[in-house]
């Protein structure tokens, strides 16, 4: 999965969004979701049917289990729920399911997206890699504390966050 118009996400370094509570969807790539079919013409985007509360993932000490690995994305709602998704949740070759597949509906806001590395159940890194938000740096304090409520133990020992 990747976001940005090559399919690559190469960071957002110089081309985030001002600073603000919460982001709304980049206008050059909803044009471009709107252009692929990946958001309706009236701007409304389909739900990813793997998007799910990481909260529901929860199992004990793990997320999933101790042989769960994966990278997936992630949004943090307005309301400061974590909601995770697989990249390619319609199962549709070619058919991608952005960031702001995880919420869906018209103009989906968040305060944080990026990418989240489970490795053995564990969070491993966290990251703000969203082309679809292209959040801004100052936002990462804010996001960090809301992935900080989750208890210490889901937390891979080499746990990392970055940009």
């Amino acid at each position: 999965m990747g976001s940005g118009r090559s399919g690559i996400y190469n960071g957002t370094a110089g081309a985030s969004q001002r600073y603000a509570k919460n982001y709304k969807v980049c206008r050059d790539m909803k044009k471009w979701d709107i252009s692929r079919g990946v958001c309706s013409k009236k701007g409304v985007y389909t739900k990813n049917p793997t998007a799910e509360p990481l909260k529901d993932k929860l199992n004990g000490n793990y997320i999933g289990n101790k042989h769960t690995n994966y990278h997936v994305p992630y949004v943090i709602t307005p309301k400061g729920d974590i909601i995770i998704g697989k990249g390619n949740g319609n199962g549709k070759t070619g058919l991608p399911t952005p960031h702001p597949t995880l919420i869906g509906g018209k103009n989906p806001k968040v305060m944080c997206a990026g990418m989240l590395e489970i490795s053995g159940g564990k969070i491993k890194s966290i990251n703000v890699s969203s082309g679809h938000y292209k959040p801004n740096p100052k936002s990462l304090p804010k996001a960090k504390k809301i992935f900080e409520k989750l208890p210490k133990n889901l937390f891979h020992k080499k746990y990392e966050w970055s940009v």
